[in-house]
């Protein structure tokens, strides 16, 4: 997140167990952590990261941010090709962007080598907060923002957060991605938030996972905006892998942006769109039978205004 846009109250939800049910209302079973834990927030001053702490106030008078969120695939060949490639890509991204704006960058599928790589490009050490995540354990990444309400109280300071996720990939029965939706949930809807926005890779492959969000009490960008399922322009899968495994399974809208409370998404556009590694670099993927582009998801770039 922009360094100076985030409250800096970070932390972690255990989510490694997911319930079995898809009955959001009974209760979480008991050998299940749900807790919310800090986590440790970096940023880079006097030549090195340094932890900041979970819970260090800054200056927060803006209303509108712009979230990004991008799934990097880790088991894909050449894994530091395509992360470089990629934050070449986001930096261009953050450089358009006005630099008044804050920005909040959420990335799926982090390896050691991937963290290493943004911890050392100078961009995010010049811009941004960082912190990281678990491996594989389907935990989902809080961060709260202090931020000016809306128009009719614009002296008052208010809570959003934000969650970074990425939920269970496979198919089960019963079902797991509907379980952790859920608890993610519970902690959008706190009292003391005034609004909520979970994104990240959702994998929305089955039937139930088009209205999850209408039965948690949360809006979809893409369909707030007019966008329609099943079409060309919201599908974030699918476009970008070989021709054998479209045909079998087919293009998704996986990813996306989801809200509640009082914030107002005002634009959603899809990012990494044809983009690929450098040249030099393509050859080498070719021979170990993968894609030239950096990754086989399309991102999600946002607009939020709090209201």
């Amino acid at each position: 997140m922009s360094k100076d846009a985030i409250k800096r109250l970070v932390r972690l939800f255990g989510a490694s167990k997911a319930p079995t049910t898809r009955d959001i209302s009974r209760p979480i079973p008991p050998e299940v952590d749900y807790t919310l834990r800090p986590q440790d927030l970096d940023q880079y001053k006097e030549l090195h990261w340094q932890i900041i702490g979970e819970n260090t106030a800054a200056s927060s008078s803006f209303s509108t941010f712009r979230l990004i969120t991008w799934n990097i695939d880790f088991q894909a060949p050449g894994g530091a090709v395509r992360m470089a490639t990629a934050l070449q890509y986001l930096k261009q991204l953050v450089s358009e962007a006005p630099p008044e704006l804050p920005i909040a960058i959420m990335l799926q599928e982090m390896t050691r080598i991937d963290l290493q790589l943004i911890q050392n490009a100078a961009w995010v050490r010049e811009r941004f907060n960082v912190t990281d995540k678990t491996t594989m354990q389907r935990d989902g990444l809080f961060v709260d923002l202090l931020v000016r309400s809306g128009d009719n109280e614009r002296n008052q300071k208010v809570v959003i957060r934000l969650c970074n996720t990425h939920l269970e990939s496979l198919r089960s029965d019963p079902p797991l991605r509907p379980a952790q939706l859920a608890v993610v949930i519970k902690q959008l809807h706190d009292p003391s938030v005034r609004g909520g926005l979970v994104a990240g890779d959702f994998n929305a492959i089955q039937d139930f996972d088009r209205t999850l969000h209408g039965e948690n009490g949360l809006k979809d960008a893409y369909l707030e905006l007019g966008g329609q399922e099943d079409s060309e322009e919201g599908y974030t899968w699918g476009q970008q892998v070989p021709t054998w495994l479209r045909e079998r399974y087919g293009c998704t809208r996986m990813d996306k942006v989801l809200y509640c409370g009082d914030l107002r998404v005002d634009g959603l556009q899809r990012i990494g769109v044809g983009v690929k590694v450098e040249e030099s670099e393509r050859a080498k993927l070719r021979n170990a039978g993968a894609m030239e582009y950096v990754i086989d998801h399309y991102g999600l770039m946002a607009d939020v205004t709090v209201v």
